[in-house]
């Protein structure tokens, strides 16, 4: 069931998670006038053709009427019973048994089967959901009827129910423009300045280390080529008695044993 409201953001439509009609009351009116209780649950059945939480439960809703039944149903079994033991006949105790979990209680076991089934599947599609709005951005009910091959108008009272469930915090269907619409506070102009003043402060920081790095590793390299580059002691031979001489770069002296010149080589 839905209310809504109109305002100057759309069309809001509150969400209410109540079935049309009480399961109750279709089950009582089976119970009194069997037809009446098929006309209401044909009803509910078309009023809930856009909800699919709703076309879940009726699965269950289902297998709760088919168990009462049953329940229902073992006291004339029992009667029955009562009667083939005395006249000591089975046959119409063992077929009225048999009818009962034929029609009763097997069809209750599978469509409370059923529903566990298509609530995992209600379940899965509510996580698309979720990904297409809040992931993908995209808002467009139409645009999302297609992505999850749902009808627009089940797309809209999932999203409905998703809202009112939490899933997306301010937000509401506007059916005159078809979309979901999140509503996200607005940063006043101070608070817009302190954000800006903080993130140029992040990358000032980020820029110093970035600046500081590059300047270690020049410093490095610099470093590491100039003690590349310095030139080492060589051994000098003299050129009047043949003997060598240990000089370092840019020393000249006279040889030892002859006191000829000796001169640190330029290259070589």
């Amino acid at each position: 069931m839905l209310m809504i409201e109109s305002g100057e953001e759309g069309t809001r439509l509150d969400f209410d998670d109540r079935p049309a009609i009480k399961g109750e009351w279709i089950l009582l009116a089976i119970l009194l006038f069997f037809p009446l209780g098929l006309i209401l649950a044909a009803i509910r059945l078309r009023k809930h053709r856009d909800l699919s939480y709703q076309k879940v439960l009726e699965w269950k809703n289902a297998a709760v009427t088919l168990f009462t039944l049953f329940g229902i149903s073992t006291f004339p079994l029992f009667i029955t019973l009562s009667f083939a033991i005395q006249e000591e006949r089975f046959g119409v105790f063992y077929v009225s048994l048999f009818a009962a979990i034929l029609f009763l209680l097997l069809p209750g076991l599978f469509m409370l089967w059923k529903s566990g089934q298509k609530r995992e599947q209600l379940f899965a599609l509510y996580d698309h959901y979720r990904h297409i709005v809040a992931t993908e951005g995209i808002t467009s009910i139409q645009t999302i009827a297609e992505m999850t091959k749902q009808r627009p108008a089940v797309v809209a009272n999932d999203l409905r129910r998703l809202i009112y469930l939490g899933a997306f915090q301010d937000a509401f269907v506007d059916m005159n423009s078809m979309t979901i619409v999140i509503n996200r506070p607005a940063m006043d102009l101070s608070s817009r300045r302190t954000a800006a003043v903080e993130e140029l402060e992040g990358l000032t920081k980020e820029l110093k280390g970035a600046y500081k790095e590059l300047l270690n590793e020049y410093m490095k390299t610099t470093s590491s080529s100039k003690t590349a580059e310095k030139p080492l002691p060589k051994k000098v031979e003299c050129p009047g008695c043949g003997s060598s001489t240990l000089l370092q770069p840019g020393e000249s002296k006279a040889c030892p044993y002859c006191d000829s010149p000796l001169t640190y080589p330029k290259s070589g």
